[in-house]
């Protein structure tokens, strides 16, 4: 069977309760609108290393950009590939039915 994640993506997994793509996946929602890393960390409940990790392979594979506000700080934000991303991952969730489960999102990008 093939790999969902890459080999590059491996350092990133660790063996936590959430699985990868779970985690992607609400990076990507919460970057929607733009937000910095700290918040993304918080929001998602990343420390450092791992919202480091999460970034740099989400840029790298464009489902986020970076963005320079006037004041100089990086704001991330979803990308249209990255919108694809979240769409077809609820799409898949709902095929093994496993969104009754989970909490259900009040926004999915068209």
């Amino acid at each position: 069977m093939e790999e969902l994640v890459p080999f590059e993506a491996k350092n990133v997994l660790g063996s936590g309760n959430r699985e990868s793509l779970d985690i992607i996946d609400l990076i990507l929602l919460v970057c929607l609108n733009g937000t910095m890393k700290t918040h993304i960390m918080y929001k998602c409940n990343l420390n450092s290393k791992q919202v480091q990790e999460y970034l740099e392979m989400i840029l790298k594979f464009e489902l986020v950009q970076r963005v320079e506000t006037e004041s100089g700080r990086s704001v991330y934000e979803t990308t249209e590939r990255g919108r694809r991303f979240i769409k077809v991952y609820a799409e898949l969730l709902e095929i093994f039915d496993l969104l009754g489960e989970r909490q259900v999102r009040s926004y999915v990008p068209r």
